[in-house]
């Protein structure tokens, strides 16, 4: 009788497995494509950035060979290209490049216009943007006149490591303008600041007390 009730209950577990089964198991399966498709879909993704970076690292090269060969013009157009076809890091090292590459070829006003171009795009990290400005007023500093400089200069905010030498190129610009005391009240700002580095308020304390000393 035991063995009797055992088998039943054996056939009836095993018929609400089956029934279980055939209702549960299209979601279970449907489940389990999901997981592979998602599986397979990531690798794809990793093999196409993977090429992705290759094909950047390429091109970066390519262009960096026509820099090595005395063909800073060839050299900027690549970075050029390069810049204009991504997004990402590769891209925008190529946009700094291309400036570099483009004073090289001593086109200054091209690579300002580039600098420009990187410190006005929102969508680059703020510290990128900051050293792009700086560098267009460095660069643009014979070109710019004072005004572009102080536009460029202003841009760069006081939290940025790229401020104080800002300020030291805007003195400057002040000063080659003849307006001394504009000059002179950028430097007092810097000598006086702790933050400052020491080599760069050094210089801006000298060229303070050659020029009268702070503003009164």
């Amino acid at each position: 009788m035991a063995n009797f009730i055992e088998e039943v209950d054996e056939e009836v577990r095993r018929d609400r497995l089956e029934k279980a089964w055939k209702r549960w198991s299209p979601y279970a399966i449907g489940l389990v494509v999901l997981l592979l498709i998602g599986v397979a879909g990531h690798q794809v993704w990793k093999n196409w950035q993977a090429e992705k970076a290759a094909a950047a690292v390429a091109a970066f090269t390519a262009a960096l060979g026509q820099a090595q060969a005395g063909k800073p013009a060839d050299a900027a157009k690549a970075f050029a290209d390069m810049a204009a076809s991504g997004k990402d890091g590769y891209a925008l090292l190529a946009r700094f490049q291309q400036a570099a590459m483009l004073i090289e070829a001593k086109d200054a006003a091209g690579a300002v216009a580039a600098y420009a171009a990187i410190a006005s795009d929102s969508g680059i990290a703020q510290r990128f943007r900051d050293l792009a400005n700086y560098l267009a007023a460095f660069h643009g500093f014979d070109t710019l006149g004072v005004d572009g400089v102080r536009k460029h200069v202003s841009a760069i905010p006081g939290d940025s490591p790229w401020y104080a030498n800002g300020r030291e190129l805007q003195a400057l610009a002040e000063l080659k303008a003849g307006n001394r005391d504009a000059a002179r009240q950028q430097l007092t700002t810097l000598a006086d600041d702790p933050l400052v580095p020491a080599g760069l308020r050094g210089r801006a304390a000298e060229l303070l007390a050659a020029l009268g000393g702070p503003v009164q």
